[in-house]
């Protein structure tokens, strides 16, 4: 499929269509945003309010805990090529449905049995975090780049931001939950707000803007060019696979994106124990930061996204790594017994928050530089590559937290990656753009 660059040039401004109504990608951010909200807040950063309710209730060590859910966050990354393949030849529909039924049975599941380590594993790495994988990290994501090009890093960070929204309400709001009822009421109320809100926000999720008659940014579409004359062989084209992977900056992106989670995932997933048992907090206390740190995110991310469709994107990325990695180090030095550990510890409750939203700048760049046809895929290989590490650096926090007593040689580590993810996107340099015909 050729590359629309030239066409999107023509779209009217606003976000409406040729007939001057609003152009149905934003509805489509809308619903994918609306979706994203419940997920992020249950299973993509409220897993954290489960981590010491099923350490404690299963009589587990904290590196057996995060084992688990590091492999769920992992799962992400090792079904990727086969993910992306599938939404590149069935269409993200097709995905996202069945994927949701699995993510409401796998919940419903745990809350009545689970009785040992291995079927926890079981449950929630076969089901809960199968479906959610191959929902939101694959197809919401990859469903937005067919439909924006100028507005990529904007459409996609709107995404994400509401999905931090999720974090703010619904961290708090279920630890409440399980503190005041249990550990089971908490799963179901999972289970439920998917079955009855997000499946049936699927019918208004289309795949491709082409579909229904439409361009990317609500385009016009302007008189084709005759085959085989100049304007023809100078129409733009999307990168195939085997082009994308000859270039400098797709295994930069790769290497950074990996790092970028080594340095995050081991800390994030600890967070909560790292807050309790480091720290010195109250588990409420502990859901209530983190809810905070979901509600700076939201503004950051649409910041980020306003900014990625006008500045550099690596510029963004090296310097929300850069500011990640202090964060780090001000979690290191931190306590909340003394008011300059406290200082500390909110110095990076909004460095996080203002940060982590640089992963979105990176899937905004792989589709700026490669374009939409084989974006599913390449993403898949990257995530896929990186998988080994959402595995590790949460497993090796874990062990640091039950053979030292705190978790100092996990922090300082991810401070290390995080530079080193940023310096990865320093030396990016954008591929040139393909024309005439692929390979």
């Amino acid at each position: 499929m050729a590359r629309l660059d030239e066409r999107v040039a023509t779209a009217p401004a606003g976000g409406q269509s040729s007939g001057g109504r609003i152009y149905y990608g934003w509805w489509m951010v809308a619903v994918t945003s609306v979706m994203s909200f419940f997920a992020s807040g249950i299973f993509f950063r409220g897993f954290g309010v489960l981590v010491l309710p099923i350490r404690d209730q299963l009589g587990i060590t904290q590196a057996q805990t995060n084992l688990v859910f590091s492999i769920a966050r992992a799962e992400g990354g090792l079904e990727g090529p086969a993910a992306g393949w599938l939404i590149d030849k069935f269409g993200n529909r097709k995905v996202l449905v069945p994927s949701l039924v699995i993510a409401v049975v796998g919940y419903i599941v745990m809350a009545f049995w689970m009785p040992t380590l291995w079927a926890f594993a079981l449950i929630y790495l076969g089901l809960v975090s199968l479906g959610n994988s191959m929902a939101f990290q694959h197809a919401c994501f990859a469903g937005l780049n067919q439909w924006f090009q100028r507005r990529r890093a904007l459409a996609i960070s709107v995404l994400a931001a509401v999905a931090s929204l999720g974090g703010l309400a619904l961290i708090p709001t279920m630890n409440l939950l399980i503190d005041r009822t249990s550990l089971r009421w908490g799963l179901i109320a999972s289970g439920a707000f998917y079955a009855v809100i997000l499946l049936p926000a699927c019918y208004w999720f289309r795949n491709r803007p082409e579909d229904m008659g439409l361009l990317p940014d609500g385009a016009t579409r302007p008189p084709p060019a005759r085959p085989g004359s100049a304007a023809a062989r100078r129409e733009t084209r999307d990168y195939t696979v085997r082009e994308a992977l000859r270039t400098q900056a797709y295994w930069l992106l790769l290497v950074g994106a990996g790092l970028r989670q080594m340095a995050t995932l081991g800390i994030l997933v600890s967070l909560f124990p790292i807050l309790v048992d480091d720290k010195g907090m109250s588990t409420q206390m502990a859901a209530n930061l983190v809810g905070a740190m979901s509600a700076i995110n939201f503004v950051s991310r649409l910041i980020m996204g306003y900014l990625g469709d006008r500045i550099s994107k690596k510029a963004i990325m090296f310097l929300s790594l850069t500011v990640e990695g202090l964060g780090y180090l001000f979690l290191w030095l931190g306590d909340w017994q003394t008011a300059v550990g406290i200082t500390l510890v909110l110095g990076f409750i909004l460095c996080e928050g203002m940060m982590d939203g640089a992963g979105v700048i990176v899937w905004a760049a792989l589709g700026e530089y490669y374009g939409r046809t084989r974006f599913a895929t390449l993403r898949g290989y990257i995530t896929f590559a990186y998988a080994w590490a959402l595995v590790a650096s949460p497993v090796y926090a874990g062990w640091v937290g039950d053979h030292f007593g705190n978790y100092d040689y996990a922090i300082i580590p991810g401070a290390i990656c995080a530079f080193a993810a940023g310096t990865c996107f320093l030396f990016i340099k954008q591929p040139p753009v393909l024309t005439g015909e692929a390979d």
